[in-house]
C-alpha cells in the first residue's frame, strides 16, 4: 500500500493524467478554454503562495513565525479553493476539476498540520504536513498539465 511520502505516489498522478488525456477541445469549445484560463490563473497564484512559503521556511528560524506563515498560506489557499469550487465545470474537464479540489483539500490539511506543528513544536506534525503539501503540489502540477493540454496551451511552467 502506498502512503504519503512514498516517491511513487506523486508520479502515479502524473501517469494517471497522461494515461487518460482529455479529448482535444474543438475550436468552438470556449467553455473549456474559459474554465482552463481561470483555473490556470488560480494555479499560478498557488505557485506564488508556495514559493512565498518556501522563502519563509528558508528565512525564518522561529517556530511561531513559521506557524503564522503556514496559517496565512492555508487561509489564502482556502480562498483559492472557494474560487475553484464556484466555477461552472465543463464536462470535458470534470475529472481534473475533482482532482484539483482534492489537491486543494490535501494542501489545506498539510498547511493546517504545518501550522499546528510549528506552533506546538511537534516534529511529526511538521513532517506529515510537509508530505501532504508536497503530495498536493504534485497533484496540482498534474492538473495544470492536463488543463493546459485541454486548453490547447502546450507551454509548461513550474
Amino acid at each position: 500500500m502506498q502512503q504519503f511520502g512514498d516517491p511513487r505516489v506523486g508520479s502515479r498522478w502524473g501517469a494517471l493524467f497522461r494515461r487518460s488525456s482529455p479529448p482535444a477541445p474543438e475550436q468552438s469549445d470556449d467553455a473549456v478554454r474559459g474554465y482552463s484560463s481561470v483555473v490556470l490563473d488560480v494555479l499560478a497564484r498557488w505557485e506564488d503562495l508556495h514559493l512565498r512559503w518556501l522563502a519563509a521556511v528558508d528565512e525564518q528560524r522561529r517556530n511561531e513565525r513559521l506557524a503564522n506563515a503556514a496559517a496565512v498560506y492555508r487561509w489564502q489557499l482556502n480562498s483559492l479553493g472557494a474560487q475553484v469550487e464556484a466555477l461552472t465545470v465543463p464536462p470535458a474537464v470534470a475529472t481534473w476539476h475533482e482532482a484539483l479540489v482534492e489537491a486543494l483539500a490535501l494542501a489545506d490539511s498539510g498547511t493546517r498540520l504545518l501550522s499546528h506543528g510549528y506552533r506546538f513544536h511537534n516534529v511529526r506534525m511538521i513532517c506529515d504536513g510537509g508530505l501532504l503539501l508536497e503530495e498536493a503540489r504534485e497533484r496540482e502540477r498534474a492538473v495544470r498539465g492536463a488543463l493546459r493540454d485541454a486548453a490547447g496551451d502546450p507551454v509548461e511552467v513550474g
